[in-house]
């Protein structure tokens, strides 16, 4: 029992931690995409975005930006869907392995939603990374 509330904990942390590197890869997608706008804009119109302006956002505000940043739908509803999951991650996956009797039904249940979860996650860090190559692409092309 106390080997699988472990691997549990294990999980949850690892989880945690690449919910954390989404969210600081989507910080630095919108804070790029507002310089890139800037420097389009220049002194036409006032754009005073920067990346300062969505450090302390939480991943569902960040989403919401980066809706209106980026046009790759698939991408926007798989991320989307990471919501729901990011949320019992963080409030509430720890809670079923305190005290000596942890509810061993759903350490075992959420174990293996945590195992598809890992994947989903990584595919997505890799996805925005590739969003990302890409905006930096564009940007400088349409400079060249």
């Amino acid at each position: 029992m106390k080997q699988t509330q472990q691997l549990y904990k294990d999980r949850t942390v690892g989880l945690l931690t690449s919910f954390q590197l989404l969210e600081l890869s989507l910080k630095l997608y919108i804070g790029t995409s507002y310089d890139y706008i800037h420097a389009l804009v220049q002194d036409r119109i006032h754009f005073d975005f920067t990346v300062e302006d969505v450090e302390n956002f939480p991943l569902e505000r960040l989403l919401n930006v980066f809706g209106k940043l980026n046009g790759n739908e698939e991408l926007k509803n798989r991320l989307n869907r990471l919501r729901k999951e990011r949320n019992y991650i963080a409030h509430e996956a720890l809670i079923v392995t305190v005290g000596s009797n942890p509810n061993m039904e759903t350490l075992h249940k959420k174990a293996e939603d945590f195992f598809y979860l890992e994947d989903e996650l990584s595919e997505c860090l890799q996805l925005v990374t590739e969003e990302f190559r890409k905006l930096k692409i564009q940007f400088v092309a349409g400079n060249a």
